[in-house]
């Protein structure tokens, strides 16, 4: 007996506001999180620190101080693992906490109404300890309690402390209290920190101001992948002030509102914009299969598409007047047709329609490989742009029938 394919379409409706079991979000958003904190850490390093991420926390400028992230939506209760978990990590005893100056948990959290730690930072290290005697104390009568009332569970579960006891008898532990001591002398809490998306929002509006706006989302992903490069990664994690310099200098260069250098463009993110049956009819395009050059298609109109969006996204953060642009392009025109009409002239007396084909292509290529005049000055200025430009100029229809762009040789 044959079977079917029973194998059901994919779905790809978008899942309801509840998350999915193996959605990974929350855990790349606190990444995300933990990376913008070492960003404003990093602006602050002197020029013979340097800041570690994860190897000993997560974020960690060594000799100063070691920071636990924690971006959460609750409440910071007394009981909240996220306090007695992070005493824990730094009662660890491969972590010398002596050696740091200040221990930091920055968490979004706010104190819970009722929580005794608010204050914290306020009080002395003999104080803090008290504060968390009186919880754990509490914590472990309340269970008694809870142990006792619930005589129908089995003995082993009800004999089981929860995990905020375990990590509160961990911490309180009387074999750890110098260590801890040592720990709550150097501790402070940050709550209410800023969420990703205000801390993103700030980072804008603190360090951004000579960056085109068009490029602000660029730049944050550019040195957010630079904070977890595979080459930073692998040699250990650690951001030097000079190597966090040096990028800050590269990605200001590039997005400055007054730039030198010529702007990356995603060339693959452009190209998925190009239909070829819908670029045919277009006058760049007839001009280039009037010479027998239709299997270029795709790449002129994507150099065209690079220098449209180019040109627009300049104008768009008012980096560029249309005077100069005009310019540019009028020194293009002016150029190519005195180098058509060069070529012409060797075309003199030539009747094979084949023949001016194939010099009208070896005319095309001569010009798309010819050195680069900077667009605006600007260094590094692509060949793709300035070939986009001749598509541009090809596409237009001049008042002056003279000054038309063509490829052809006839």
């Amino acid at each position: 007996m044959e079977c079917g394919d029973t194998t059901q379409p994919l779905d790809i409706t978008p899942p309801s506001d509840a998350p999915l079991p193996f959605d990974a979000t929350l855990l790349v958003k606190a990444l995300q999180y933990q990376f913008l904190v070492a960003v404003e850490y990093c602006y602050d390093l002197e020029e013979s620190e340097s800041l570690w991420l994860e190897v000993f926390g997560d974020v960690t400028v060594p000799g100063k101080m070691q920071t636990e992230v924690k971006n959460y939506s609750d409440s910071l209760t007394d009981g909240h693992s996220n306090f007695w978990n992070t005493l824990k990590n730094w009662l660890h005893e491969e972590f010398d906490h002596t050696s740091f100056k200040n221990l930091v948990l920055l968490t979004t959290q706010e104190f819970g109404n009722r929580s005794q730690l608010k204050g914290w930072n306020k009080l002395t290290a003999s104080e803090r300890l008290a504060i968390m005697e009186q919880i754990s104390t509490a914590s472990s009568s309340r269970a008694k309690k809870k142990k006792n009332a619930d005589q129908s569970e089995i003995k082993s579960e009800t004999s089981k402390p929860s995990k905020s006891q375990s990590l509160q008898q961990y911490v309180m532990a009387p074999e750890r209290r110098t260590a801890l001591m040592e720990v709550l002398e150097r501790m402070q809490i940050i709550t209410g920190a800023d969420s990703l998306e205000q801390r993103i929002q700030k980072y804008k509006t603190r360090h951004l101001k000579t960056i085109r706006a068009s490029k602000y989302q660029q730049f944050i992903d550019d040195l957010l992948g630079f904070m977890c490069s595979t080459k930073l990664v692998s040699e250990g994690w650690q951001i030097t002030h000079e190597a966090f310099s040096a990028k800050l200098t590269e990605l200001t260069k590039q997005y400055t509102k007054s730039p030198t250098v010529f702007p990356q463009v995603d060339t693959a993110a452009l190209e998925k914009h190009i239909n070829i049956q819908e670029i045919r009819p277009m006058p760049f395009a007839q001009k280039i299969i009037e010479i027998g050059g239709e299997q270029r298609l795709k790449r002129a109109a994507l150099h065209r598409l690079i220098a449209q969006t180019t040109i627009s996204d300049f104008y768009k953060d008012g980096v560029l007047f249309k005077s100069s642009v005009d310019l540019y392009l009028r020194n293009h025109l002016m150029r190519h047709l005195d180098g058509r009409e060069l070529a012409m002239l060797d075309c003199t007396g030539i009747t094979c329609r084949t023949e001016l084909k194939t010099r009208s292509m070896k005319f095309y290529l001569e010009c798309h490989s010819r050195t680069v005049e900077p667009f605006c000055s600007l260094e590094h200025t692509m060949t793709e742009f300035r070939n986009g430009i001749y598509h541009m100029l090809a596409g237009d229809k001049p008042k002056d029938k003279d000054e038309e762009f063509f490829w052809r040789l006839w």
